[in-house]
């Protein structure tokens, strides 16, 4: 588990080898099957609401690919992301032991696209597109600046070398890029981590509850109102020039939206059946269409699992969040809380899903907070039944 988790991270920077996300996948088959065999736990005794939901997304998505088999890369990539879910059930005593490889592989990961730059631009600030440095393109590469941030930050030494890191070379590099949505989630992990801090610092858990809530809550809210013209004829022109120049730029934003609702309008002819349970993964009469790139892991969802996708998509956050609330590890609760809202707002305009460098993590996180509730939950009812006794 600590080479796996190490190279992940690399494996993603090394994203032009297609071999190696596939040998990251087939290592996630075997490391799961692995440990049932060698574990052998009892589904009736740990099998919960939210394996249940995983299991009836992946039965949707198989749906949508039979449909259409074109789509076997997002098909993998998505049904990749629910198995790391999975790997978090079980192994999530074994991944909070590895917390050095995801630190180390993190530090790797900055410097090397920072120094990158520095050689083949030098340091320069108002940066408007840096090319994704080493990355396919900025958001990839800005994803990145911060998920070490998360990691390095919460489960790195305390060094200069962390400071320097977290503080001044993650954010040159995702403010210099055309990462606008990075931008702002930036500010909002900073805010969460600080959140972190002050909690442990004060020993203040109930006070950091709140501002936990009313941070997610407003970034719900910001999602909703983002994505609620879309279905409706609200004229967004006015909201773009707001946002324009700083998280969206106003002319790609308009082309979403324009897709966006062409999406919309095409589920609502479709069938019955396509609405409730989605078309396919991959239509064939998108290719040409100015909807073909969907860029939205809401949109697609909805498309390619219809209303019940959606539906089971946000029972399945809600189910994580019962488990999260429970947590007793604050570390892994803030973690899991910065890996989901990295994931769900990267989604307004990314189908972050089908990106294993944004969903493998929180999908992982997720199983590891579910099982971690679960365990602690025995360990109280055999204190009580001791104490009986």
């Amino acid at each position: 588990m600590t080479v796996f988790l190490f190279l992940k991270q690399i494996v993603d920077l090394l994203y032009p080898y297609r071999w190696l996300d596939y040998l990251m996948v087939f290592l996630v088959i075997f490391l799961l099957v692995y440990q049932i065999l060698l574990v052998r736990p009892s589904i009736q005794e740990h099998f919960t609401l939210s394996d249940g939901i995983v299991i009836f997304l992946g039965g949707l998505l198989t749906l949508s690919f039979i449909k259409n088999t074109d789509g076997y890369g997002i098909y993998f990539k998505v049904l990749s992301a629910f198995l790391m879910y999975f790997v978090g059930r079980v192994y999530y005593d074994r991944i909070q032991e590895c917390a050095g490889a995801l630190v180390s592989s993190s530090y790797i990961v900055i410097y090397v696209n920072f120094f990158y730059r520095l050689f083949s631009s030098g340091v320069k600030f108002g940066v408007e597109n840096a090319g994704g440095d080493l990355y396919y393109y900025d958001t990839d590469m800005a994803f990145a600046m911060i998920l070490g941030i998360v990691f390095i930050g919460m489960l790195g030494r305390n060094t200069v070398l962390k400071l320097v890191t977290v503080f001044l070379i993650c954010p040159y590099m995702v403010l210099n890029s055309d990462a606008g949505i990075q931008k702002a989630l930036l500010f909002v992990v900073y805010v969460l981590m600080a959140i972190y801090i002050v909690e442990k610092g004060m020993d203040r858990q109930r006070a950091a509850n709140g501002m936990l809530t009313i941070t997610i809550v407003a970034l719900l809210l910001a999602v909703s109102v983002l994505l609620l013209p879309v279905f409706t004829e609200f004229d967004v022109t006015g909201m773009l020039e707001i946002l324009d120049g700083g998280i969206f730029n106003r002319d790609h934003m308009l082309g979403r939206y324009h897709g966006w609702r062409e999406i919309w309008q095409y589920i609502g002819n479709g069938s019955l059946m396509d609405r409730m349970f989605g078309m396919d993964l991959c239509s064939e009469q998108l290719h040409n269409s100015v909807f073909s790139n969907m860029n939205s892991l809401y949109m697609k969802c909805i498309y390619s699992m219809g209303y019940a996708g959606i539906l089971l998509l946000v029972a399945f956050v809600l189910s994580i969040v019962y488990y999260v609330i429970k947590v007793k590890d604050r570390k892994t609760f803030y973690i899991t809380v910065i890996l989901a809202v990295m994931l769900l707002a990267t989604g307004v305009t990314v189908s972050s899903m089908e990106s294993t460098q944004m969903s493998w993590f929180p999908m992982m996180f997720a199983g590891m907070v579910v099982s971690s509730v679960q365990v602690e939950k025995r360990e109280k009812y055999k204190i009580e039944e001791e104490n009986m006794q």
